[in-house]
């Protein structure tokens, strides 16, 4: 990987303590590049996966000889090896069959299905009469987060465990698992049992009286109606199952082509208990990304009228009540006598009076279906030519902006094969690779992975160039930042606002207060999208702030209340030296990286010693540098508004206008703190 991945990227691969950047960090290696390192990956994989020790044993033989039509991703935990899609008429006993029959409830408008089986067409079979308005079952909605802070939800979902001798709890991996299991423990005698567990046999955890069944990443196959469990937690929303959808919602971004997806998993998370008429189960929703895409009635609308209405009344009983108040409505729901007709009413009035809508773009991705399995399978046999003739069907079929980055995507497609084809011999396509690079770089503003490409396609000014890295991964970077803390609910965002502001006034001449200035300067950077450090040594930088792979600025905070007194020559000293620490330190920098030494101090002059230390040093006033933070929240606050929740190009345009306007953008940074040069302060 070394060598054909940014260098941040690679650090970030090989972490062994990864920040919540690294965590949600997904990358892609992009043809061009992989190609050229084919078969030294095909002897690695050759030389360590074998049929002894390995049980990758058989994709990797599947792959092996048409690793050219696959792409490789990359997270701190893990690498993807995948076609686009999968080449199913390849394999004999799926295609040699007359026909074949798919049994699924949710399957999608939007081409979904045709997609995961690799297969141009299916057709389908229409609903039952009623059941586009009537579901299956019935469920109340829990939305704790309304009124309560998020421990206290979970201690809450906790204590409604309790109240019933089956719970079953879907989280979107092993990690919020593993959590939820030590703290369930902690507080229940209850017995844990996961997703092996139940997909082995769901009779042990349905034999207990009090048990917990905790599922991660798992949202069908699980059945558990009547008795067998009343009580749903669902905490978090998994948009992504896979690293090449990840990179697809959070990179590209092309999300509609995972909406329908989501909702689907949606439907299929909060029905685990419901499967019959007469079932009724609790839902406990947790966590701020799915409590903001629940509790957002333009997502909302495009659920099952059912849905709708038992989510829309789960969020007016959830609005500023008690913790007993939860655990009161909860006990008369389990019960079901004539205490819950009323609200069973109420449900089925909203219902009555609700609609269904269709998910904008959905006609476009099914007309594009048949075409893409088609690129697929001409890829998958080495047909480039043919594979770039379809991808040209796709593009006919994805216009518009509800589409661009789904269509960006298959611009890059399309150049990837004309690209491969160049390489084994038909020079033709190599124009060809190149203009439809060029394409998906300008069919999309702020999405920084496509600008690696620019450099085999777009001939731009090489500095305006940068500038866009460097400006699009700190946008990509506020994203992740912003979307931990959800839309419906600005308590947890404006406790992380306070806790950094409050900070930055602490200049008091102590230990505590300095250390309390840093964290808040570190945090500060990490909100606006930076990747932000500091360091515990003696004379080491203090916060620093990185953008892409090759922009560092680092700090040395000088925060004290005396102003009158001139800085002198100690301070000065270190501030020389950081340039050469974060070279030493920093993996993730490139050797090139503009790195720029930035002095923080409410000192208006420095003594005479200092003078000759401050070459190459930037001055920040720091009282101008708290105005400035001030005004960075502010237009935090005004972009987080304005989020949608997910990667969203026209939201992104508008946060990279409103950091160049307001001077938080690396380029606007640089400019400004170059012109404050330390060595112009007056000697006193």
């Amino acid at each position: 990987m070394r060598g054909i991945v940014l260098d941040a990227h690679y650090s970030r691969l090989i972490s062994n303590s990864p920040d919540l950047g690294d965590i949600q960090w997904v990358e892609k290696i992009p043809t061009p590049f992989l190609y050229e390192r084919l078969e030294e990956i095909t002897r690695i994989l050759d030389t360590h996966i074998n049929k002894d020790i390995s049980d990758l044993y058989y994709s990797w033989s599947v792959l092996r000889d048409h690793l050219f039509s696959c792409h490789i991703y990359s997270s701190y935990h893990s690498i993807l090896i995948r076609p686009v899609l999968p080449p199913t008429r390849t394999h004999q006993p799926f295609s040699n069959p007359k026909q074949r029959i798919y049994m699924s409830a949710t399957l999608g408008e939007g081409g979904e299905l045709e997609r995961l089986a690799g297969t141009e067409k299916i057709f389908r079979l229409p609903v039952p009469d009623g059941w586009d308005q009537q579901g299956i079952g019935r469920r109340f909605f829990f939305f704790p987060e309304r009124s309560l802070d998020e421990q206290a939800s979970l201690n809450l979902g906790i204590d409604m465990i309790k109240e019933t001798p089956r719970t079953l709890v879907l989280v979107p991996n092993d990690s919020t698992a593993n959590q939820l299991e030590i703290q369930i423990s902690t507080a229940t005698s209850y017995k844990i049992f996961d997703a092996k567990e139940i997909e082995h046999s769901k009779q042990p955890f349905i034999s207990e009286e009090r048990a917990v069944a905790i599922v991660a990443n798992r949202y069908d196959g699980i059945d558990l109606g009547g008795d067998e469990c009343r009580l749903l937690i669902v905490k978090g929303l998994q948009k992504s199952i896979n690293l090449q959808e990840k990179f697809l919602v959070t990179r590209m971004p092309a999300s509609i082509l995972f909406n329908d997806r989501v909702l689907t998993r949606i439907v299929q998370a909060v029905g685990r208990c419901t499967r019959a008429d007469n079932d009724y189960a609790a839902v406990v929703v947790l966590g701020a990304e799915l409590n903001s895409f629940l509790l957002d009635k333009d997502k909302r609308k495009y659920l099952h009228p059912e849905i709708q209405a038992e989510i829309e009344y789960g969020i007016e009983q959830s609005k500023d009540v008690q913790e007993s108040d939860f655990i009161e409505n909860l006990q008369i729901f389990l019960k079901h006598k004539e205490d819950w007709n009323e609200a069973e009413k109420e449900i089925i009035d909203l219902r009555d009076n609700l609609e269904q809508f269709q998910l904008p773009g959905l006609d476009k991705l099914q007309a594009s279906v048949a075409h893409e399995v088609r690129y697929q399978n001409a890829l998958w046999s080495g047909n480039f030519e043919k594979a770039v003739e379809e991808c040209r069907s796709v593009l006919s079929s994805l216009s518009g902006d509800d589409v661009k980055g789904y269509r960006a995507f298959w611009c890059y497609l399309a150049g990837s094969a004309a690209w491969i084809a160049a390489q084994r011999g038909i020079a033709s396509m190599e124009g060809v690779a190149r203009d439809f690079f060029q394409r998906a770089a300008s069919t999309t503003e702020g999405v920084s992975w496509l600008y690696q490409l620019s450099r085999l396609s777009i001939e731009e000014d090489q500095e305006n160039q940068v500038d866009k890295f460097r400006l699009t991964s700190v946008i990509e970077g506020l994203e992740s930042q912003l979307s931990q803390y959800g839309n419906y609910n600005d308590q947890k965002f404006e406790a992380q606002v306070k806790g950094i502001l409050d900070n930055l006034q602490r200049v008091k001449d102590t230990q505590k207060d300095s250390k309390a200035f840093e964290n808040g300067h570190e945090r500060l950077g990490r909100l606006l999208g930076y990747q932000a450090g500091n360091s515990n040594g003696d004379a080491d930088p203090d916060p620093w702030w990185i953008a892409y792979d090759d922009f560092c600025i680092v700090f040395e905070d000088h925060s004290t209340d005396n102003h009158g007194n001139p800085l002198g020559a100690n301070k000065v000293k270190q501030a020389t030296l950081h340039p050469n620490w974060i070279k030493q330190n920093i993996s993730s920098l490139c050797k090139k990286s503009e790195i720029i030494p930035v002095v923080v101090t409410p000192c208006k002059s420095i003594t005479n010693g200092a003078k000759p230390h401050t070459q190459g040093l930037c001055y920040w006033n720091q009282q101008d540098f708290q105005a400035w933070a001030e005004k960075a929240i502010t237009v935090l606050r005004e972009l987080k508004r304005s989020f949608p929740g997910e990667a969203n190009l026209e939201w992104r345009k508008r946060a990279m206008q409103a950091y160049q306007d307001n001077g938080l953008d690396p380029a606007s940074l640089a400019k400004n703190l170059r012109k404050r040069r330390l060595a112009d302060l007056p000697i006193s």
